[in-house]
């Protein structure tokens, strides 16, 4: 680690063991996992586990651990907060703040794995959540030997995306397609980028690092590190420019809807699922494009 970097260290253990409600505090992410990647790019991510989660559920703790410019609060895997935070030299930091029991209850439940089906809905989706995050590394910061023993129980998790999860995926691309299409058309340029990037873009790199998962390269949620896992034509299809302009959206609009097109086609082949592209969506789009950009250049 850089200079800068220990001191981080140094103070976000420090603060935590003057916590007396902090029962632990674990290192999670790239930077502590075995074969990561963190670079000087990389944040820190923490589990902050607390006898009095409502203390830190408003994210002020963050001020208080070093200099900080801005904090922010989101909920993250269901009841959890996420606490983000940027320190001096736009160092960021992320802390999952968790009930300590809670936790204790989820690591004695993945010590008895033969004991799921018996498991509360709310117990398995934690337990799913916390595998998923914490599996692929971890580091006890605070909590000494009794949270690397549960820490220990955790185990890899890859949950696969659904054929209902796959079919409501298509829905709602093909569907924003149109929108998108009809509001660029209209001159809504701004709406319709919109439509292109929250949703249609989200949709397509959701499928295609499912696709990559199933044919065995490394893919990460997010569109991580996207750019070591796409392949060539998956990266053209996703790498279009978007400016509130008709012939600069559909030719967008084109591009996605190919790249979505040809990953849905091949994770239903792999899946042994029915494809499900609305066959009309893809020539009434072109031909929506002719005229669009006609029009705009008269």
């Amino acid at each position: 680690m850089s200079g800068a970097q220990d001191v981080w260290a140094s103070a976000v253990a420090s603060w935590a063991m003057a916590q007396p409600d902090i029962t632990a505090l674990v290192q999670i992410g790239s930077r502590v996992q075995e074969g990561g990647r963190a670079d000087e790019w990389s944040d820190f991510d923490y589990h902050l586990v607390t006898t009095r989660p409502q203390r830190y559920r408003d994210g002020s703790f963050a001020r208080t651990i070093a200099p900080c410019w801005v904090s922010g609060v989101q909920l993250a895997f269901g009841r959890a907060v996420k606490v983000s935070a940027v320190y001096e030299g736009a160092l960021e930091a992320d802390f999952v703040v968790l009930s300590d029991l809670e936790v204790r209850v989820a690591t004695a439940a993945m010590g008895l794995p033969g004991t799921r089906w018996l498991w509360p809905g709310p117990l398995r989706r934690g337990v799913d959540s916390f595998r998923i995050v914490a599996a692929p590394g971890w580091r006890v910061i605070k909590g000494g030997d009794a949270w690397k023993r549960r820490y220990a129980r955790v185990t890899p998790l890859r949950i696969e995306l659904t054929e209902e999860e796959f079919r409501v995926l298509c829905g709602e691309f093909w569907t924003q397609l149109v929108w998108a299409a009809k509001k660029a058309a209209r001159g809504e340029y701004r709406a319709s980028q919109r439509a292109l990037h929250v949703h249609l873009l989200e949709n397509c790199m959701r499928l295609l690092q499912e696709e990559a998962l199933l044919t065995g390269r490394g893919a990460f949620p997010l569109s991580r590190r996207a750019e070591g896992w796409l392949t060539r034509a998956q990266a053209e299809g996703t790498g279009f420019t978007s400016a509130p302009d008709a012939q600069t959206l559909f030719r967008a609009l084109e591009a996605v809807g190919g790249a979505f097109e040809t990953s849905a086609t091949e994770v239903a082949r792999l899946k042994g699922w029915r494809a499900d592209t609305p066959a009309q969506v893809r020539p009434w789009l072109s031909a929506l494009s002719l005229s669009s950009t006609g029009k705009a250049r008269q």
